[in-house]
């Protein structure tokens, strides 16, 4: 599947945030002390590997093929020691430094010059190379460049720190909590997609667990927002009209998926499957069959009643083949906007605006459905700020509902920089 395999090297492959001043003393430093100070400091902690040498040369013997390679923002002199403490007579195929791009992580031209080195850059083997990392910038200079991305959380520290929170809002292409999990990704890697980008990549049975992103959304300060979170799910990205992702929307086939049913009246039966895989997933009971009504956020005055529209195939769908312990409803008027709410994308709306405009505008139309032991799940298409969902989860519990989950399409991805 893959031809190249690139690692980031701190805090992925070796615990190193100890000595990080270290580290960073190295640019434009390549002489012996400093190389023996890295030694030396190396050798103060007994837990530095997060892949151990072995594990590195199982990589290599199932795939014999690949190129294994290092692309890292710490400096040469350092990387080089460090891998060569850690990792001695391993045979890398490339390490592409600090130094050795004009721009480092999060842009992508250190994937783009393996790519180069390789004799492979060019648009067809971008979904055949592969970078894994535990930050951020990882995941941001993977989409920049365009390839896939694995997020490897293996060491990440308890409580994790902001830069983790945002790489998980990036929705990277697969989540690992271990090494070993590297090997499944690589073997077969549309297996760790989120469910509908993995339905529309494949007719596979699924091995395991749906994969739902659980991503927390906050109302602006700004707008009398508090630290509350608001917990959406989502199945899958959307990849917006930027230059910076324009590599990576290239060839994301659930974003082709989302524009070719923009002002569609039946959509693709791995949406409908998506969303009965969710509910199969979140809400079977032990005792006793599950209520769950079904809404979506509603269409504006004047416009198609798209989701609205989705809600009747998935009806139907249900109805022919119903959840096992679930009692499915789909409610398309649950939900209305008042007179006045503008358009958030085609009037272009900043992010306090577009949650006044939904704040202001939305109201329940059908409160008789809100009845005790009956759960909500509340969808959207492609969630950018997630205003919508969070004042259908906030107007549903204020007037008394008890459950009530939000699920979206697709998480927008918008500007990396």
């Amino acid at each position: 599947m893959f031809d190249i395999c690139l690692f980031d090297l701190d805090e992925t492959l070796v615990r190193t945030e100890d000595i990080k001043d270290i580290r960073e003393a190295g640019k434009n430093n390549d002489t012996p002390a400093y190389r023996r100070e890295v030694v030396t400091a190396l050798g103060r902690r007994a837990d530095r590997h997060i892949y151990s040498q072995a594990f590195l040369q199982e990589i290599r013997a199932r795939f014999p093929n690949l190129q294994l390679g290092i692309f890292t923002r710490s400096p040469r002199s350092y990387a080089e020691t460090v891998l060569t403490w850690a990792y001695p007579g391993f045979n890398w195929d490339i390490l592409v430094a600090y130094e050795d791009v004009p721009r480092t992580k999060p842009y992508g031209d250190g994937i783009d010059q393996a790519m180069d080195h390789f004799g492979i850059l060019d648009a067809q083997h971008l979904p055949r190379t592969m970078l894994v990392g535990d930050s951020d910038v990882d995941v941001r200079s993977a989409y920049h460049c365009g390839c896939v991305v694995t997020l490897d959380k293996g060491a990440w520290p308890n409580p994790r720190q902001s830069d983790h929170w945002r790489a998980l809002e990036h929705v990277p292409d697969a989540i690992i909590n271990a090494p070993d999990q590297i090997l499944s990704v690589l073997a077969n890697p549309t297996h760790f997609l989120p469910e509908l980008e993995r339905t529309l990549a494949t007719n596979a049975a699924r091995l395991g667990a749906p994969r739902f992103d659980k991503i927390g959304h906050f109302v602006p300060r700004s707008i009398g927002g508090d630290t509350t979170s608001y917990q959406i799910y989502v199945s899958g990205r959307s990849f917006a009209n930027y230059e910076s992702v324009q590599y990576r929307k290239g060839w994301h086939r659930l974003t082709e998926s989302i524009e070719e049913n923009k002002d569609s009246d039946i959509f693709p039966d791995e949406w409908v499957e998506t969303v009965r895989a969710f509910i199969a997933s979140q809400y079977y009971r032990f005792f006793g069959p599950s209520e769950i009504i079904v809404s979506a956020v509603p269409h504006r005055p004047g416009r198609k009643p798209r989701l609205e529209n989705f809600l009747g195939q998935l009806a139907a769908s249900v109805a022919q083949r119903p959840l096992h312990g679930i009692n499915v409803s789909c409610a398309p008027g649950l939900f209305a906007y008042k007179q006045g709410v503008r358009s958030q994308h085609g009037e272009h709306l900043g992010r306090d605006e577009r949650f006044t405009n939904v704040r202001d505008h939305l109201y329940i139309r059908q409160p008789d459905l809100i009845k005790p032991k009956t759960s909500f799940l509340v969808i959207d298409d492609v969630m950018t700020t997630g205003a919508s969902l969070i004042y259908a989860y906030k107007y549903l519990k204020d007037a008394g509902a008890l459950d009530v989950k939000c699920l979206a399409f697709a998480k927008n991805v918008g500007n990396l920089f």
